[in-house]
């Protein structure tokens, strides 16, 4: 095995022996230290022949020993690693390219080119994105600077309804594997109690307290923001003295009758986009951040050659593809195509009934969406207008609608009644 590998290394050819004293050249070369082996014999057109290998530095010695025997030697195959240096010399830039390949391979399998969530439903992919940017986790970055258990723990803080976490590599790609609780329920967070406030101005049509302090009474004139039901109960001495506030969540039914202002408008002319059927489809390769694509080509094509004025527009639709070895080794690179399809806007004109229908459905949907939230419309006025441009609607509604707005305590505020009624 090791004499191979050394004739490998040197060198050797396969040569071909004829002649009637090839025994005698053989056992010459034997003599001048000429090393020969594998010899065997052979048939070539009916005539006795030998086959042999030598180095190729003991074959430059046969030349006297083949003139006095009267042998012919003929060399029948190279082989060894000196006869490849000029297939490599000659191919050296290609050589050169694999090894380059290789050598980017191996630096960008060390870095994040691809992310997947796995097993997420109640937490969107979104919401994942922006944990990972929180934590500065993006492509491009070293896997090595990852530190995958501390970015789990922070996973599970973060989303109350996450139960277990897993973050690990495969290839390039990072994979972010979550198991969500099945009955997830809103966290309570507890407080010091709390108001209902009127979320808008009007008249009090109806209220029925369910816990708290009524502070109006159906009748009365309500601005926005104005206490409705205080979570603050006072609780008397036997003198009919507040001495302190029980402090309770306020619940309550409350209806309020209030102006709803509507207001729309519609231009009497509309644009239309319409397409001249031409369209242009060229690929595109993107390389770390470097794109590369024909449209720069295809519009000096335009320009230059077919004296084409640019007066569209493009509506571009893209087909983007992410380099992948083996499965999960993403690469920085990626290709695919553009097509762009020709446009141009062109503007109709409304006439004014089709402008009267358009402004009606539309507040037809905003009154339909009301009744859906369960608002009583008491009255309704409707005007329409037409202006410079096209044409206004202005609408007038008095609803009655479910009212409230539930907001903290100030406990400071409550405190300083509750004393004030002590000293007095």
């Amino acid at each position: 095995m090791q004499n191979r590998w050394v004739r490998f290394v040197r060198g050797f050819l396969v040569i071909r022996v004829s002649g009637d004293y090839m025994e005698r050249f053989f056992n010459m070369c034997r003599m001048h230290h000429i090393d020969l082996w594998g010899i065997r014999k052979a048939k070539e057109n009916e005539k006795d022949i030998c086959v042999c290998e030598a180095y190729a530095a003991d074959f430059f010695k046969m030349p006297p020993l083949l003139k006095k025997t009267g042998t012919k030697a003929h060399v029948v195959k190279k082989r060894g690693l000196p006869f490849y240096f000029p297939f490599i010399k000659k191919r050296i830039i290609f050589f050169a390219g694999v090894f380059v390949c290789l050598a980017l391979l191996g630096y960008v399998t060390d870095y994040v080119w691809a992310i997947e969530y796995i097993g997420n439903l109640q937490v969107s992919d979104d919401e994942l994105s922006d944990f990972l940017a929180r934590e500065s986790i993006h492509y491009g970055m070293k896997k090595s600077s990852i530190n995958c258990e501390e970015k789990e723990k922070r996973l599970r803080e973060t989303f109350q309804n996450v139960t277990w976490t897993s973050i690990y590599f495969e290839g390039t790609k990072l994979f972010i594997e979550i198991k969500e609780n099945e009955k997830s329920e809103p966290v309570q967070t507890k407080t010091r109690g709390t108001d209902i406030v009127a979320g808008e101005a009007g008249t009090i049509t109806s209220i029925v307290t369910r816990n708290g302090v009524p502070m109006v009474k159906a009748g009365d004139w309500v601005e926005k923001g104005q206490v409705l039901v205080s979570g603050g109960v006072p609780v008397y001495d036997e003198g009919k003295n507040i001495i302190r506030y029980q402090i309770y969540d306020a619940d309550a039914d409350i209806y309020i009758r209030t102006p709803v202002e509507y207001r729309c408008s519609i231009d009497s002319s509309y644009p239309v986009m319409v397409y001249t059927g031409d369209h242009v489809k060229t690929g595109f390769t993107e390389i770390g951040g470097y794109h590369i694509d024909g449209m720069p080509v295809w519009d000096f094509f335009e320009q230059k050659v077919l004296k084409k004025e640019r007066v569209n527009l493009y509506e571009t639709a893209v087909e983007k593809h992410q380099v992948v070895l083996l499965d999960n080794i993403y690469l920085p690179v990626y290709y695919g195509s553009i097509d762009r399809k020709e446009y141009y806007i062109k503007y109709f004109n409304y006439t004014e009934e089709e402008m009267k229908n358009r402004l009606s459905e539309s507040f037809e949907k905003f009154i339909s969406g009301l009744q859906q939230k369960g608002v009583q419309i008491v009255e309704k006025n409707v005007k329409m207008e037409k202006s410079s441009k096209g044409m206004e609607l202005y609408g007038s509604l008095l609803v009655v609608k479910r009212t409230g707005e539930t907001v903290d305590i100030p406990v400071d505020a409550t405190q300083e009644s509750g004393t004030n009624q002590m000293e007095e």
